[in-house]
């Protein structure tokens, strides 16, 4: 793969993230419109100027705004995968024995809202 292709492929891949799902009534061209309301900086014709390869700089200030907002969606849902996590650790405590676990429980429910509170901040998802 070519450094061009490359470079087209990672931030194909960004837009995809920042995208979301392509739901099965969505054409590319919608599917691709959610980027700007979720990206302000960057215009419609620019995203799917990246997409297509016209831009193939991934250094270009859209693509890397791009990017930051891919980063800042996949850390949030992650952040939300941990969260869920800790809820299921704290359900198996609880049925174990929720007094003698009880600081647990308090720590993990706290990290857990903390976690919950980065989940809602940051870009729109």
């Amino acid at each position: 793969m070519s450094e061009k292709s490359s470079g087209v492929s990672s931030v194909r891949n960004e837009i995809s993230i920042v995208a979301g799902p392509r739901g099965w009534g969505d054409t590319r061209e919608s599917w691709l419109g959610r980027v700007p309301r979720r990206v302000p900086t960057v215009t419609f014709r620019t995203v799917k100027a990246l997409w297509y390869g016209e831009i193939s700089n991934p250094n270009h200030w859209a693509a890397r705004d791009i990017k930051r907002a891919a980063e800042l969606i996949q850390a949030r849902n992650e952040a939300a995968a941990l969260a869920s996590q800790y809820q299921t650790i704290i359900g198996g405590l609880r049925a174990t024995d929720e007094d003698f676990y009880r600081a647990e429980i308090d720590r993990l429910e706290r990290i857990a809202r903390e976690l919950g509170a980065a989940d809602r901040s940051g870009v729109e998802g």
